[in-house]
């Protein structure tokens, strides 16, 4: 008990020391003190076991009212969105990238190694622009690719392409995806693509993603990077299920 009102009197302590000098003597400030000290010197280990298990706990609850909500989205899902692989596959894997990620390009890699292998897979891509203004923009470029029918080319060819996504750079892969350049550059700037870029951020934030690439894989959702051996061990397992 005497160690627990010394912790109470030092917490209140840092919070107000004008109101603990009128509590207090210099002495009895010195007493607890040298309590809290000797205390977090014996106790240390208890502190951060406690301190670890309250975060896990709290990081739990966060994966678990995440997940219920990539339930709810699964269930709003169309045949009509970006994607490849088998429409009707029987595992659904969404990821929600940005074009301006490293990790996103080693992601697509990772990814077309999976879909090589598995004929039964459903991927569906979920722009993600959250990386600046550019990433942005080369979303909107990205979308009115969907609306040509040539999403995942498209989606192909801006994450393989080294360097800027300026125009000149954007238009030149239009043309060698075989895309009209010009009607292009009308259905980017629609403004139902700029709502459903921030959908797709808002939703994404709404399941616990805060960056990119993160992904759902028949519906439980992992955050971040995973190369092809364990997102094949995920799929394996929720089969087995």
């Amino acid at each position: 008990m005497k160690i627990l009102l010394a912790l109470l009197a030092l917490t209140t302590l840092s919070f107000s020391t004008a109101s603990i000098a009128k509590d207090f003597t210099d002495k009895q400030k010195v007493e607890i003190q040298t309590m809290f000290k000797e205390y977090l010197l014996n106790n240390g280990q208890d502190i951060i076991q406690s301190v670890e298990t309250f975060q896990n706990k709290k990081e739990e609850a966060s994966r678990q009212e995440g997940e219920e909500r990539a339930k709810i989205f699964l269930s709003t899902l169309s045949d009509d969105m970006p994607m490849t692989g088998n429409k009707d596959g029987d595992i659904t894997l969404v990821e929600f990238f940005d074009y301006n990620c490293g990790y996103c390009r080693r992601a697509l890699e990772e990814l077309q190694k999976v879909l090589d292998k598995d004929d039964n897979l459903k991927v569906v891509f979920f722009d993600m622009p959250i990386l600046g203004p550019s990433s942005m923009e080369v979303s909107k470029w990205s979308l009115a690719a969907h609306k040509q029918g040539k999403y995942f080319e498209y989606h192909q060819a801006l994450l393989n392409h080294n360097g800027q996504k300026d125009e000149a750079t954007l238009e030149k892969i239009t043309k060698e995806t075989g895309l009209d350049v010009e009607q292009l550059k009308k259905d980017k700037d629609d403004a139902t693509i700029a709502r459903t870029l921030e959908k797709n951020v808002e939703q994404a934030q709404n399941m616990n993603i805060r960056g990119t690439p993160g992904f759902i894989i028949a519906g439980k959702v992992y955050p971040g990077y995973m190369p092809a051996s364990r997102i094949e061990s995920i799929i394996a397992e929720a089969r087995k299920k």
